[in-house]
């Protein structure tokens, strides 16, 4: 009888997982996996006969069974349990997820060499270097005893004893592991938070010799009660982890234009809040990662400063908190994101009449990205 009862039990399953695939509507997109999901293949005869077919209608299976979210996230809560920490390149802790990081000197002395020979064929332009560990490196005392992950420590010590002296270089490392314990990284996602960007801003701003003008009044701008799962947790899903929230500071007072030169069209905000309705949350800020943004402010001129003259600030996406701030400042930027704009930096810098480089990235970037050889 237990037998009988078994095998009705799995029959049913198996019932219930083939009709529901079927008559479920199917999914474009996972929001958990954040990922196009696979559709039905074709239907021919050559993609039969080929193998085709039944290859990709295997793929389609697995992405469209129902419950599917529910399944990834289970299997990530077993491993968890079994004592699996490192699970698709990212390390579960108690109450938040840590990308893993492997120090590559190769890409590093590569991407710095780089900078120190644009700065060498640019003497007259004053560049500004703002770098800093990223969270796997700021709260390394969670993560498990004895993890392969590499110290991001080693990768500062390189940049400090080789990047160009004629660079001021800025590392908010210290800065932010004072703050720890303040929200300055998101639990489930790889960026800084608009805290932690604060953070770096402060000591960049040490730098510049500039500060946020007290004048400034502030408007937060929230992702509302809604919590939500960053590209962290769409690795490694896992029940029990806490979702993040966006929350930025919006300038009430002064007026900005935001010009996406790549796709050629403009908004008189930095902050898109529709994007607080998606997945990627993070993009709240200038709508994510673009080739070239120009951005201007009525921010109040300096007598004797540059801030009212175009600087360039090339970065990675950390940089999308912290521009706000430096906005305020400044009255004309050009973003340029290297990993999407091919031109020539140096033809910009002309032509756009730069006065000052602003380089803003995390140390994980500047060890994996290849995209500082296009610098020039």
């Amino acid at each position: 009888m237990r037998n009988k009862l078994i095998i009705i039990v799995f029959i049913a399953y198996i019932a219930f997982i083939s009709i529901g695939s079927i008559i479920l509507k199917d999914r474009e997109f996972s929001d958990m996996e954040n990922r196009t999901l696979k559709t039905f293949p074709e239907l021919s005869v050559k993609t039969v006969l080929s193998g085709k077919f039944m290859d990709e209608f295997e793929e389609y299976m697995s992405d469209q069974i129902i419950m599917k979210d529910d399944y990834v996230r289970l299997d990530t809560s077993v491993s968890y349990l079994l004592g699996q920490r490192l699970i698709n390149g990212v390390y579960i802790t108690n109450d938040r997820i840590l990308q893993d990081y492997q120090y590559d000197e190769k890409v590093l002395g590569a991407n710095i060499r780089y900078i120190n020979e644009f700065k060498e064929a640019h003497p007259e332009l004053p560049v500004n270097m703002l770098i800093t560990a990223t969270a796997s490196y700021i709260y390394k005392d969670e993560l498990p005893y004895g993890a392969p992950i590499d110290d991001q420590g080693k990768a500062r010590d390189y940049i400090h004893e080789n990047i160009s002296k004629d660079i001021v270089l800025t590392d908010a490392t210290d800065a932010l592991q004072q703050m720890k314990y303040q929200y300055i990284f998101f639990k489930t996602d790889h960026h800084w938070t608009e805290e932690g960007a604060s953070v770096g801003y402060q000591c960049l701003a040490e730098d510049l010799d500039i500060s946020i003008p007290s004048y400034l009044v502030y408007k937060p701008v929230y992702s509302g009660e809604d919590r939500f799962y960053g590209t962290l947790y769409s690795k490694a899903p896992k029940y029990g982890i806490e979702g993040d929230y966006i929350a930025a500071a919006e300038d009430t007072y002064l007026n900005y234009h935001v010009e996406y030169l790549d796709e050629g069209w403009e908004e008189d905000t930095m902050f898109h809040k529709e994007n607080l309705e998606i997945k990627d949350k993070y993009t709240v800020f200038l709508d994510g990662n673009h080739s070239i943004i120009h951005i201007t402010s009525d921010a109040r001129v300096n007598p004797g400063a540059d801030n009212d003259k175009p600087i360039l600030i090339v970065k990675d996406s950390y940089a999308h908190a912290l521009i706000p701030f430096l906005a305020s400042v400044y009255t004309d930027i050009y973003v340029v994101d290297l990993r999407y704009y091919h031109e020539s930096v140096s033809k910009l810098i002309e032509d756009k009449g730069i006065v000052r480089m602003i380089l803003i990235n995390n140390i994980d970037f500047l060890t994996t990205d290849t995209n500082y050889r296009m610098l020039y």
